[in-house]
């Protein structure tokens, strides 16, 4: 008899959690329940969310491989393969893949991050079972044509020179690059121009051999489909792909800065966009959830702390606010403004009387009441399609365990002032950050 390792979510949660979440039941309330998961011999995981009301299915498969993967001089390898996945197999040539998933109806693309590189297929719900073999054609069979690769290759390069002609990307990228300057974290996504040159057919089979095995993969679908049925098909076009060894992941303890590290760029602009930034613990964390707790707080609406004063108050800024990002062992916690350079200062020790105040003082109970609600709301909105619920449970399975996203609204909601004021302390210090800076020619120096 065929074993297959099958795993109820609500009822046996608790074998596929990790970090904080092994220490808490699953949430009853959580929209993600009923939940369906197996993981087939080979190590695939497939998660598959049943929403009826939805008449579309996403087919979304996560890779464990992303920026921080690239091997040495090969960075932006890991993105490539957005490029190249869906560019033609032997029973698909070049076009052919986007031709069929359009006469469906449907539409397919793909996103590569610090840890993982996604593709999702998106199409009427009855045309799922097309979807899986045409992505599992993609997934398994890509030829990655060495015309093709010439080809995607000047297209990055137009990706990496549109990125850095943008304000808000070239300042988030650089920032995190900075902030993890001498880990794995610090590789640019899109990779060099430099690095890119390297990068032929060679480079791009050894990278699919070695990470693309299906215990280092991941399929959601989510959608108006039947588990039982999704089950089915993913053994259909999955369960001959033979699990491989996968080299152990690198992990990167959160850093820690003695100082305030500057970077800054001028441009032929009005005001200064600048960036500061701490170093943070990874997602799936009860101090990650304290902190997304603390953006709210501090930079989110029209109530947060730093609008009051900075907007409100004095004046002093454009926009301002402030954002957790959690990745899998590390994460950003970011305070954004645009202003104009001769009131940087001033922001800047605004900003620092409200991280101590966030250390001294535990945050009021009307504080805490409305950052429960913005974090309810938020994550309602940011799973209201199945498309969107499909990114939700991959990411978090990605990060650690996909019960991180069930029970994410419950560890949101069970966050104290005491926690908030702790992770404050721990990882917001004052006088310690990266500040970066794009500012006007000309302007204010260090």
């Amino acid at each position: 008899m065929r074993k297959k390792a099958v795993v109820s979510l609500l009822l046996f949660a608790v074998l596929f959690s990790t970090a904080i979440c092994l220490a808490n039941p699953v949430d009853p309330q959580s929209t993600l329940i009923p939940l369906h998961m197996q993981v087939l011999e080979n190590g695939l995981r497939v998660i598959v969310k049943e929403i009826p009301s939805y008449p579309i299915a996403t087919v979304n498969v996560w890779v464990n491989a992303g920026s921080k993967d690239d091997p040495e001089g090969l960075s932006g390898l890991a993105h490539f393969f957005e490029h190249l996945m869906f560019k033609g197999t032997p029973s698909r040539p070049a076009g052919e893949i986007s031709r069929q998933v359009e006469a469906l109806g449907g539409v397919l693309n793909a996103g590569t991050s610090l840890d993982f590189t996604t593709y999702y297929i998106l199409v009427p719900s009855q045309y799922v079972r097309e979807a899986m073999e045409i992505q599992a054609d993609a997934m398994r069979n890509s030829v990655f044509d060495q015309v093709e690769i010439d080809r995607e290759r000047t297209v990055i390069h137009e990706e990496i020179r549109l990125g850095k002609d943008s304000i808000d990307s070239h300042l988030l990228h650089t920032t995190v690059g900075e902030l993890f300057k001498g880990t794995i974290y610090s590789r640019p996504i899109l990779g060099s121009i430099e690095d890119l040159a390297n990068i032929n057919r060679d480079e791009v089979l050894e990278f699919h051999r070695k990470l693309y095995v299906p215990n280092n993969m991941v399929l959601v679908v989510a959608g108006n489909v039947v588990a039982e049925e999704i089950f089915a098909l993913a053994r259909e076009f999955y369960g001959d792909m033979p699990a491989q060894p996968v080299p152990a992941p690198e992990y990167v303890p959160v850093p820690v800065l003695d100082d305030v590290v500057f970077w800054e760029e001028e441009r032929p602009i009005q005001q200064s966009y600048v960036l500061l930034a701490h170093p943070a613990p990874g997602v799936n964390t009860w101090d990650g959830a304290a902190l997304d707790m603390i953006s709210i707080v501090l930079g989110q609406g029209r109530a947060s702390r730093l609008y009051r004063r900075l907007i409100e108050e004095e004046g002093i800024v454009n926009s301002v606010s402030a954002s957790y990002v959690g990745f899998s062992n590390i994460g950003m916690f970011g305070i954004w403004a645009e202003l104009d350079p001769a009131n940087r200062d001033r922001f800047t020790e605004v900003v620092r009387s409200e991280l101590e105040r966030l250390q001294d003082e535990p945050i009021s109970e009307d504080d805490l009441k409305r950052a429960r609600a913005m974090a309810r709301s938020s994550l309602a909105f940011s799973t209201e399609s199945c498309a969107n619920v499909a990114q939700f449970l991959g990411k978090m399975e990605i990060y650690g365990g996909v019960m991180g996203a069930v029970n994410r609204s419950a560890m949101l909601e069970q966050i104290t002032a005491e926690d908030i004021q702790r992770a404050a302390q721990l990882y917001l210090n004052p006088y310690a950050y990266v500040h970066a800076e794009i500012k006007p020619e000309g302007g204010n120096d260090q």
